[in-house]
């Protein structure tokens, strides 16, 4: 299928559309809060950067615990109060029928 010759008139007229398009997809993609090709291309060279500038950084020592020493699991408190609440309002019920 041949492609019809457009006369300058008609082209500048779909160009004038086209990018009118393209503003109105561009804005409502921006109220969106949707990244662009753009946004993303410039956090991926972020990104490159950092990881450049990690590597290239000598390895830092986490703080920890002393050798020797092991941490100790407790439980919570939260668990251990609540099933004193309940068996104090079971306690009172049960009281309650008797009088």
């Amino acid at each position: 299928m041949a492609k019809a010759k457009m006369g300058p008139q008609i082209k500048g007229t779909a160009d004038a559309i086209s990018m009118a398009v393209e503003q109105g997809v561009k804005k409502v993609l921006d109220s969106m809060g949707l990244a662009t090709r753009e946004d993303i291309a410039g956090l991926e060279k972020r990104v490159e950067k950092l990881e450049s500038r990690a590597a290239a950084a000598p390895a830092k020592k986490k703080p920890g615990r002393p050798a020797g020493k092991k941490a100790v699991a407790r439980k919570p408190a939260k668990k251990a109060a609540a099933k004193k609440r309940a068996k104090k309002a079971a306690g009172k019920k049960r009281s309650a029928k008797k009088a």
